[in-house]
């Protein structure tokens, strides 16, 4: 019974654990961008998340960059009226030694648990039998 609920929680971790590890937010220059024809890191199709000097937010894929602003489907926003910008990065692809030990640990811990759960016994208030 503990085991299935360790392995549960166990298993939500590693899947919790990899999706934050796919994609995080990058801050982006609003004076850089101001200064530049497009902010750096943001290209068509990107992410961000644009919160206004006005305390109001939005999260959109960018569809319009221009000198004045970025624009999603619904909405421009000028850089002039930003307070903070923020892309979605995409993390590189390339496996490290560490990662691969890392799940390969992983694996061998989850294995040994399994392994080893006929061995847990559950007794009332009276001495178990030993096997």
């Amino acid at each position: 019974m503990y085991t299935m609920k360790f392995l549960r929680l166990y298993l939500l971790a590693i899947l919790v654990f990899n999706l934050a590890a796919c994609s995080t937010m990058q801050e982006v220059s609003i004076q850089g961008a101001m200064q530049n024809s497009s902010p750096h890191g943001v290209d068509y199709g990107s992410l961000v998340h644009v919160r206004m000097l006005d305390k109001t937010s939005a999260k959109f894929r960018v569809t319009v960059i221009n000198a004045d602003g970025l624009g999603g489907s619904e909405n421009f926003y000028r850089y002039e009226n930003m307070a903070d910008l923020k892309v979605e990065s995409a993390k590189s692809n390339d496996t490290s030694i560490g990662a691969i030990l890392l799940g390969v640990l992983g694996v061998a811990a989850l294995v040994f648990l399994v392994a080893n759960a006929d061995s847990v016994s559950v007794c009332s208030s009276t001495p178990c039998e030993s096997p």
